[in-house]
């Protein structure tokens, strides 16, 4: 009796995890999908205010506004580290539910129910974009000073004052 509630527990512990790992990649695909609609956003934003001022139809990367296309540049390398994750994570999904004993067909199960987008490329030419990526990297920087420098409430002391207002003995 006792293996057997043993079994048991071992078999849901397995399960939740496995379905853990399984939340977790769709979550990561989830951010994938939402990256991909933030750059067309920017993209048809943009193309519809060239097109108020001219009828060209054709995206030019030289005539794209610097702060566009920090955004831009961005928004594909937030979606290909996302990509990176999602290989691992989907890899590791693999390994667990190989571990959990589903041997058959695993790999198509899993290729065919968690698809990952492809990388993003970046439009025009490497040469249009050169330089970007440090001002991008000055741009998150200084969103995350104007993050740090912006003051926490706190509502805590410390521990005792959270226990007093908050604890079990409340």
């Amino acid at each position: 009796m006792h293996l057997k509630t043993l079994e048991d527990e071992l078999k849901g512990t397995m399960s939740k995890a496995l379905g853990n790992q399984g939340r977790k990649l769709l979550q990561i695909i989830e951010k994938m999908h939402a990256e991909r609609e933030h750059y067309a956003n920017l993209i048809q934003d943009y193309s519809m205010q060239k097109e108020e001022k001219e009828n060209e139809q054709e995206l030019n990367v030289d005539e794209i506004p610097k702060s566009i296309k920090i955004q831009m540049f961005q928004t594909i390398r937030t979606h290909n580290n996302l990509r990176k994750d999602a290989m691992t994570a989907r890899w590791e999904l693999l390994v667990h539910r190989q571990a959990v004993g589903f041997i058959t067909n695993n790999h198509k199960f899993v290729n065919d129910r968690f698809p990952i987008p492809n990388i993003m490329e970046l439009p025009g030419s490497l040469d249009q974009w050169e330089g970007i990526d440090q001002e991008c990297d000055l741009y998150v920087q200084q969103k995350n000073q104007q993050r740090a420098q912006e003051s926490v409430t706190r509502n805590f002391s410390d521990q005792l004052d959270w226990w007093s207002k908050i604890g079990r003995w409340r």
